[in-house]
C-alpha cells in the first residue's frame, strides 16, 4: 500500500514539475503548493542520483570480490 502512495507522491511532484517547467507561469506566479512539490520533486531526484551511484559501485565491486573468493575456493588456490 505504500508503493501507491509513494507512487502518488512523485506524480504529483512530476505534474508539479511539468507545470513549473511549461512557461506559462514563472515561479514567482504560480501557486505556493506547486512550487514546493516541483522543488521536492527536484529534490528527492538528485539527492536519489548521488546516493544510488556509490551503492551500485559498492555493490558491484563486491559482488565481484565474491566471485573471485569462489573461483579461487573452486580451483584450490
Amino acid at each position: 500500500m505504500e508503493t501507491n502512495g509513494s507512487d502518488f507522491f512523485s506524480k504529483m511532484c512530476k505534474d508539479a514539475g511539468e507545470e513549473l517547467a511549461s512557461g506559462k507561469q514563472s515561479w514567482r506566479e504560480i501557486e505556493t503548493n506547486t512550487l514546493i512539490l516541483a522543488c521536492i520533486g527536484m529534490l528527492s531526484h538528485q539527492l536519489t542520483e548521488k546516493l544510488t551511484k556509490p551503492l551500485w559501485f559498492f555493490a558491484s565491486s563486491t559482488a565481484a570480490a565474491a566471485i573471485g573468493y569462489l573461483v579461487t575456493l573452486i580451483l584450490g588456490g
